[in-house]
């Protein structure tokens, strides 16, 4: 029997491409349409879209999009974040623990679709531990 406890899930969207991504052919529109794919794959409903395109990744915490995600994880309007990949969510090594210590804290879930962590599920929690490990790893592999 299939376990239903997720469906609807309120989830929001993390769009961050900088412009120099954007010059390689990375487009906001295929990072958007990529997370949604995957939240209607899960039955989640999509409740907002954070997008800071051409934001710079090495420092996120301090934009209004950002803001105004952390509250709405606050105040439960989302439970999940789903974003491309790790580098998309933060470059900066400290945010990341730090968005990683938010989440947990609020017991939300972050969901990157590249590296497969998603952290509904009980697989996906452990590699939460590691995100900041990770992050480094994707940052050193960067050209």
């Amino acid at each position: 029997m299939k376990d239903n406890s997720f469906l609807n899930k309120p989830v929001g969207i993390w769009i961050r491409v900088s412009t120099e991504d954007q010059a390689q052919g990375e487009s906001p529109e295929h990072h958007l349409e990529r997370a949604r794919s995957y939240a209607k794959s899960k039955g989640w409903d999509v409740k907002e879209v954070y997008d800071l395109s051409g934001q710079t990744g090495k420092g996120v915490m301090g934009n209004d999009q950002t803001k105004r995600m952390m509250k709405d994880i606050e105040r439960g309007h989302i439970t999940g974040l789903v974003f491309s990949k790790l580098a998309r969510l933060s470059r900066n090594r400290r945010e990341l623990e730090d968005f990683s210590d938010f989440f947990r804290k609020h017991s939300a879930d972050l969901i990157s679709l590249s590296e497969a962590i998603d952290t509904s599920t009980a697989g996906g929690r452990m590699p939460q531990v590691r995100l900041p490990q990770m992050l480094q790893q994707d940052s050193h592999h960067r050209p």
